[in-house]
């Protein structure tokens, strides 16, 4: 395999390594955004393996660095994070389809990987699909006032794990119950968690956060323009519980959209450490192109 260090961007400030398609053909390229500040190999190199075995498949791929990550020099200007990753993204698209004359582009990336890669889908029609992995969408990636995710949205998710906790295990545990009638538990606790679980699942009952419409306008936006959507999560993660309370009741007619799939990895924790669940990643990515770009 004769994989090659791209230089791109502005002043050539950008690293890539480009892995060839080993078929000759007209599938999308599949660009792989950085998580977090780990570099273009991805954590556990997860990216390489993908970047490897997808162009085993037929597909392009370009692993980059944003600027200030890896090999990628920073950046001189004042440009926020969500601006300055979404142009480097888009840059990154640029170079791969010089170099490999690809048909359209698919985004790949794994935590804020995936919220860079959803914001540029919602920005750039060249997007034909996107893989978000463990990601939150439009709030997972830094803005300019250096929070990731605003206060009152974290203190609902924090108050929303605390009650499935409560609702899974210590709702339907015998030792539960044996603390609360000997006085060792809250029964003001615990008839909160019934009320507002009894609300949500059996009247319906949804407290909306303020960022919420805006993250299911760009779901639907991006999905009638016929951009294929894959989201993966790990077993529990916090990103699922996150789109649940964001997305709501309009999560069920997003997962009905012909566009749109959602695979749950059981076992699997946020950045795929043991082999067989990376391989089993892998496999599951590759499926979903084969069946939406396979020509």
């Amino acid at each position: 395999m004769n994989e090659r260090v791209l230089h791109f961007g502005d002043s050539n400030s950008l690293i890539g390594i480009h892995t060839p398609s080993a078929t000759p053909g007209k599938r999308p390229g599949i660009v792989l955004v950085n998580a977090g500040v780990v570099h273009r190999a991805g954590p556990n190199r997860l990216y390489v393996n993908i970047a490897r075995r997808l162009a085993a498949s037929g597909y392009p791929v370009l692993r980059f660095d944003l600027s200030g990550i890896g090999d990628s020099r920073p950046r001189s200007d004042a440009l926020s994070f969500e601006k300055s990753a979404i142009r480097e993204t888009s840059a990154a698209m640029a170079a791969l389809g010089a170099e490999s004359d690809c048909r359209g582009f698919i985004l790949c990336g794994i935590c804020s990987g995936a919220d860079i890669s959803f914001l540029t889908c919602r920005d750039n029609p060249a997007v034909l699909g996107a893989v978000l992995i463990n990601g939150r969408g439009l709030h997972g990636v830094t803005d300019d006032s250096g929070d990731a995710i605003d206060a009152g949205i974290n203190s609902t998710l924090r108050a929303s794990e605390s009650a499935r906790y409560l609702w899974k295990r210590a709702l339907f545990n015998p030792t539960s119950w044996r603390k609360l009638l000997s006085g060792q538990s809250n029964p003001v606790e615990l008839l909160r968690v019934v009320g507002r679980q009894f609300l949500r699942r059996f009247i319906g009952s949804e407290q909306i956060p303020e960022n919420a419409p805006e993250l299911r306008a760009a779901f639907h936006g991006i999905l009638d323009r016929g951009t294929a959507l894959l989201m993966v999560y790990s077993e529990d993660d916090p990103a699922l519980h996150y789109m649940q309370l964001m997305l709501g009741k309009e999560m069920q007619k997003i997962a009905g959209h012909p566009n749109f799939a959602e695979i749950r990895m059981p076992g699997a924790d946020h950045t795929f450490t043991t082999r067989h669940h990376r391989d089993e990643l892998i496999a599951a990515l590759r499926r979903w192109a084969d069946a939406h770009f396979a020509t």
